[in-house]
């Protein structure tokens, strides 16, 4: 045989075995699972509503006594005679408090009628997502150069069992 046509023939091989070598590796990148560890962290504020009707008061104790002109009527069928009188009026100070909730009211006759509490709480919530390692013994179509005990070394093509040292 001619050099050059030898070597246009190995040129030719090594083009075919280059690109089918491209479509083996393109094949596996898409087809191969890597070992991913993600995290994702979701953290939501709720806020819990609590109504308190007609809650009981703990303590209550008169902080100070505050004396107010009230009007008297001496005729109740015909307001002809109208005067005022002095009168001590005692202020109190009542505490509501319950573990999630403390209120104070001042005032003449001081009465709470509901509280609402807003409590915070933080919902943390981690999502860990792991995949497998993808495996390492496989089938494959080989492409390369070959030795026989009769021909020497040759080009060989054909289907065989391969194992994966590493990964691009």
């Amino acid at each position: 045989m001619d050099k050059k046509v030898v070597t246009a023939y190995g040129l030719v091989c090594l083009l075919i075995v280059s690109i089918l070598i491209n479509i083996m590796l393109l094949v596996e990148r898409h087809s191969q699972e890597r070992v991913i560890i993600s995290s994702d962290t979701t953290r939501v504020t709720v806020i819990d509503t609590i109504p308190y009707l007609y809650p009981t008061p703990i303590d209550s104790v008169v902080v100070r006594y505050v004396t107010e002109r009230l009007p008297t009527v001496r005729d109740t069928v015909h307001s002809i005679f109208i005067d005022s009188v002095a009168v001590e009026i005692p202020i109190t100070q009542k505490q509501y408090a319950d573990s999630t909730y403390t209120a104070w009211v001042s005032g003449y006759k001081p009465s709470l009628d509901s509280i609402y509490v807003y409590p915070r709480h933080n919902v943390v919530t981690i999502t860990n997502t792991i995949r497998l390692k993808p495996k390492r013994w496989g089938v494959g179509l080989n492409v390369g150069y070959g030795i026989t005990p009769k021909n020497g070394m040759q080009p060989y093509i054909g289907i065989g069992v391969n194992y994966k040292l590493f990964s691009f």
